[in-house]
């Protein structure tokens, strides 16, 4: 090795070690985090006993582990500030094998009637009001009679029961590991509880546009796959071009079963929906995307039987790309960013946290790919918001239905493939970057409410961006509060003509690769990596370029342990992600927004820029 490289090898050495320093700040051990939240929750119990006369509560012990020394505080608190909640339930996590610290926390889910129907997922941590403790018989002792017993008082089988509370936070520690999969599911799993008649008409509403030969495959694997459903199916065609228009006719001939209905029209997904929903005379609603494909029977009677249950709002199905075994959808997750599709991409075969890819499932929004719902429900909720054309519209409607106290389900025991967006095309483009953001922005005006909440995601499970593992939230390591004033950057002459400073000796190169994964006018987050780089060697700006002028800041790295591991083979990425909030808001108007990257030791600059842009 040459001088140089010798040169360039203890430089790169260098980074390297202040990379792990840095690194070092941002990785955050269980037991530490939990106590914080914990010591938190003492801090607030005590502040609650002071004002109130806390309640009596009786703490279900079981025989594999032992309660926080704090759990009785914390949940006479809780049980005071929440008088109509008759029992509740906390997290849970596991002794190590030496018992000196904790570790596999069990994050739940506020209350979820359909899983819990599916398995007892309540666990061991149970707390119950000891009045409520006392209407119990005193032969049952199986914890699993005593939580149906429980679930049946507070009637937790009803539209919007606020009876059954949870706590987060593990203040339950066993001695084994918990069972995070449909295994010891509960006696109530094995309660066969049917609710309305169960040959009611389907109603399968499919919208469709010159796509005849997928709509086809549909169309006849739906039919091969309804075991005895009675159905009607109604196809809602938005204009497509005379052949497509004729092979639709042709193949509805041959059937003499399928309405058809043809409206040229401008591209409105909720509107086709509405015009389906309006000629359907079924009890039960199917909205099924014509790029959807059924390979077994099984789906549709399980998604019927869960639809006709009163509590149930929207039923959705587990989809898989095809020929891959990806997950594309398993239940919407309403994140700060907005809601985003967890577990997307990953391998199916695999099971993932607390078995989320498996069973059946509460969520607060399933995907309008396939969506059942009862009609009179699908009516109650006003259907589907004609004002949001393309996106967020069937998450509008899962919100309505959750606003209106239903349940919404996600069933992932069964599955359907999905060429997902193949009508409409991916959303890349500025113009449709800025429509999807409109309707999110739309979406919360909406459910003001539901802003960044989620009551079957766990705030102790990860929600950073569109990281779509399950993990629990420490391992995204301490996040930096990030608050930047951006600065303005002077005007200096270039090869065509004036153009800000900061960008005067950048190269244009797309192996600086940016997402923005969220922007409003209060922050932007994303991450950008320099492909083929050491990342720890380049110092980082982000830039917003208005039309009269542009701005700039460096920024602290956030922790992207997702990107790491979805970028193996890029160096010392783990701290590319960025999140400022703006200090102050900019000049009123749209900038776009990109990134100018120097490197360390050469000097040299790159610049790249995204579709995306944000407006003050």
């Amino acid at each position: 090795m040459g001088i140089k490289g010798l040169i360039k090898k203890q430089v790169q050495n260098l980074f390297d070690r202040e990379y792990n320093k840095e690194l070092e700040k941002y990785r955050v051990e269980y037991a530490d985090w939990m106590k914080k939240k914990l010591d938190a929750l003492v801090k607030d119990a005590e502040k609650q006993g002071k004002k109130d006369v806390l309640p009596e509560v009786v703490l279900l012990s079981a025989a594999n582990g032992t309660w926080d020394a704090n759990a009785e505080k914390y949940a006479q608190a809780y049980f005071a500030k929440h008088p109509q909640i008759m029992f509740a339930y906390t997290d849970e996590d596991v002794y190590t094998a030496d018992k000196k610290s904790v570790e596999a926390p069990w994050f739940k889910p506020d209350w979820s009637p359909d899983t819990f129907m599916d398995r007892d997922y309540l666990g061991s941590a149970v707390i119950v009001r000891k009045d409520i403790w006392e209407q119990l018989p005193e032969d049952i002792t199986e914890e699993a009679k005593i939580h149906d017993r429980l679930v049946a008082i507070a009637d937790g089988l009803s539209k919007g029961c606020d009876r059954i509370g949870h706590i987060p936070g593990a203040f339950y520690h066993r001695n084994d590991s918990w069972k995070g999969s449909v295994e010891g599911a509960g006696k109530m799993a094995e309660k066969e509880l049917c609710f309305g008649k169960q040959d009611s008409l389907l109603s399968v509403i499919i919208p469709s546009k010159d796509n005849f030969e997928m709509l086809k495959v549909c169309l006849d694997s739906v039919k091969k796959t309804a075991g005895v459903i009675p159905m009607e199916i109604i196809v809602v065609d938005n204009g497509s071009c005379e052949h497509a228009k004729q092979e639709i006719e042709n193949y509805i001939a041959e059937d003499g079963k399928i309405k058809y209905i043809y409206e040229p029209a401008e591209f409105n997904f909720s509107r086709m929906c509405n015009r389906g929903a309006k000629e359907a005379v079924g009890e039960l609603l199917l909205f099924l995307n014509d790029d959807i494909e059924a390979v077994k029977e099984g789906w549709l009677s399980a998604m019927v039987k869960k639809a006709l249950m009163p509590w149930v709002g929207a039923v959705g199905m587990k989809l898989l790309y095809p020929d891959n075994g990806k997950i594309q959808h398993a239940g919407i997750t309403n994140l700060t960013m907005g809601p985003v599709h967890k577990l997307q991409f990953l391998e199916d075969q695999k099971e993932y946290y607390d078995g989320r890819n498996r069973g059946v499932r509460n969520c607060i929004a399933v995907t309008g790919a396939c969506l059942m719902v009862k009609k009179a429900a699908f009516e109650e909720a006003e259907g589907f918001c004609e004002n949001m054309h393309v996106a967020f519209n069937d998450v509008d409607l899962c919100f309505s239905l959750h606003e209106k106290g239903y349940y919404n389900v996600v069933i992932c025991n069964h599955y359907l493939l999905h060429c997902e967006s193949i009508s409409r095309g991916a959303d890349e483009s500025e113009e449709k970057w800025k429509r999807l953001m409109g309707e999110r922005k739309a979406l919360y005006e909406r459910h003001p409410g539901l802003y960044g909440w989620d009551p079957y995601y766990n705030p102790y499970l990860c929600g950073n961006g569109l990281d779509t593992r399950v993990v629990p939230a420490y391992e995204e390591g301490a996040q930096v509060e990030d608050r930047r004033a951006f600065a303005k950057s002077a005007m200096v002459p270039g090869n065509e003509g004036m153009i800000p400073s900061v960008i005067k000796d950048a190269r244009h190169d797309n192996c600086l690769l940016i997402r923005v994964e969220s922007v409003d006018e209060k922050h932007v987050q994303g991450y950008a990596v320099v492909l083929g780089s050491n990342n720890a060697g380049f110092y980082k700006s982000l830039i917003l370029q208005g039309k009269e002028a542009t701005y700039t800041t460096e920024y602290t790295g956030q922790y992207r342990p997702d990107i790491a591991e979805n970028m193996p083979d890029q160096e010392n990425v783990a701290l590319c992600g960025f999140d400022v909030k703006f200090k102050e808001p900019l000049p009123a108007g749209e900038y776009k927004i990109g990134m100018v990257v120097k490197d360390k030791v050469s000097g040299t600059s790159i610049v790249n820029y995204t579709t995306r842009s944000v407006c003050f």
